[in-house]
């Protein structure tokens, strides 16, 4: 079954539904024909068995019956039953790194040309003064890609400028390469992506719209009510299931407005190793200088010839996870304000340099590392950032354009964006998650002039029906 006949499918089943897709990767022509069988049968069954979204293998979720939601057939995890060590010393730790490194190659050519993108989401959700604070610039540049999607002229615009994408057709191809290489799968590296839609019930959508979002973004559609019990459960289930429970602090008090008419949401959870793990006996207490003064904290330590790079401002190094990147670290200048940090443009030399010995500004000396473990969280309002984005139509009533998504409403705009983040490193490595919600609302529109219209003297009214045929008119003339 070709992709595009997949909606006509779904009508017959149920008018209301609306086609899903998967976090995985893209599959072939057998992941086409396979997408509609699974989504008949997420109709037929209340508790079906989703994709591996940051949760163990085959997690279940019962859906309250009143939510309609479709989702097809999704990649397979890479040597699922084996241990990372038996992984790694298999054949088919080989095959799967050899298919999957020019994935990552291929993305790599198009990180500088985001690099604006990330610094600008790192600036408006990092800089604090004495709160810990963390974001996914990644989580939020797919976010806001399917934002682009479903809007249209200058709003869509505003959202391309801000990814720093040309046109769409280049945001598509991002998106693509993206997914490629960061949705991964294995017992050595789980880095899984998952978007997601929301619907009310009640509203006709473009279906070629929600195709797109469907084949290019991976995301499994919802319908309901929103405001009910019935869709807050599912998106806080949802949404813990894509963040491996991990951020159950913030999606708790997820919900959505009775107004809302579309929510996205994105999430990203993600769980590699050192490829040099830290001694654990050797982790101990030591005093932890913070802005809020003195603490004890446990200290990892290590000694080892470690990449090093001096910046203008900061001191930084990297360390490697297994199968996937690194972990770097920015020390800044004593006296330097760490803020400067997040929109320094030298932060992202280093991460786009290969750390070889011949690359300018590294250097390889004998490193008595210490780094505290730690773990981070923050739930951050985005509405403020993307203003400071340029991204102010969406915003605003009189001006969205989000007629890609629907033609039926009018003055439909962003009216929540909230981004909630976690990280944690420990002897073994690196443990995080991330989910982003974008909800769009029907608004009234503001009237251009602003007139008084006082009735403090006799007036006609007239009472139509609903083909605008006149019920009753009439002429009030005194007030008893």
């Amino acid at each position: 079954m070709k992709s595009e006949e997949l909606f006509e499918v779904l009508k017959d089943i149920d008018e209301t539904s609306v086609a899903g897709a998967g976090r995985a990767q893209r599959r072939t022509a057998a992941w086409k024909k396979w997408a509609a069988l699974a989504a008949c049968a997420a109709l037929v069954f209340a508790a079906v068995t989703l994709p591996r979204m940051g949760g163990s293998a085959g997690t279940t979720i019962d859906y309250p019956s009143s939510v309609k939601w479709l989702s097809p057939v999704y990649a397979e995890p890479v040597a699922e039953k084996m241990s990372s060590t038996e992984f790694m010393e298999s054949d088919e730790h080989w095959n799967w790194w050899s298919g999957y490194r020019p994935k990552a190659q291929a993305s790599e050519e198009v990180q500088e040309d985001m690099a604006d993108s990330y610094s600008a989401f790192m600036k408006e959700l990092l800089v604090a003064e004495d709160e810990n604070t963390v974001c996914s610039p990644l989580n939020l540049y797919l976010a806001f890609s399917m934002l682009a999607e479903v809007s249209d002229g200058s709003t869509r615009q505003q959202i391309l400028d801000a990814l720093h994408a040309p046109d769409v057709e280049t945001l598509r191809e991002r998106i693509d390469l993206l997914w490629q290489s960061n949705s991964v799968d294995t017992p050595t590296l789980k880095s899984l992506l998952a978007n997601s839609i929301w619907l009310k019930d009640s509203v006709q959508f473009n279906e070629e719209t929600l195709q797109r979002l469907a084949d290019r973004y991976f995301a499994s559609s919802f319908r309901g009510d929103p405001g009910s019990e019935d869709m807050t459960t599912a998106l806080q289930k949802w949404t813990d299931m894509g963040t491996g429970g991990l951020l159950k602090e913030y999606t708790k008090n997820m919900k959505l407005d009775d107004d809302t008419v579309m929510a996205l949401v994105s999430t990203l959870y993600y769980k590699a190793v050192w490829t040099d793990e830290f001694n654990a006996g050797m982790t101990d207490r030591q005093t932890f200088h913070g802005t809020k003064g003195d603490t004890t904290a446990d200290m990892m330590h290590k000694s080892d010839s470690m990449g090093v790079y001096n910046g203008d401002s900061f001191t930084a190094l990297g360390l490697n996870l297994l199968d996937s990147g690194a972990m770097y670290f920015f020390l800044p200048q004593e006296g330097a304000d760490v803020n400067t940090l997040a929109s320094d443009p030298q932060v992202f030399t280093v991460l786009h340099a290969n750390r070889n010995r011949d690359d300018e500004g590294w250097y390889f000396p004998l490193v008595n590392l210490s780094v505290p473990k730690f773990s981070v969280s923050q739930k951050t309002d985005l509405l403020d950032a993307m203003h400071s984005l340029g991204i102010t139509d969406a915003l605003d009533p009189a001006v969205s354009d989000f007629t890609p998504l629907t033609k039926q409403i009018e003055g439909l705009f962003v009216s929540s964006a909230e981004h909630a983040a976690m990280v944690e490193i420990d002897e073994n490595g690196v443990t995080g998650a991330a989910y982003t919600e974008i909800a769009v609302t029907e608004g009234a529109l503001e009237p251009e002039d602003e007139i008084d219209f006082v009735l403090d003297r006799p007036f006609l009214f007239v009472v139509t029906g609903n083909d605008g045929s006149v019920l009753f008119s009439g002429i009030v003339r005194n007030i008893e």
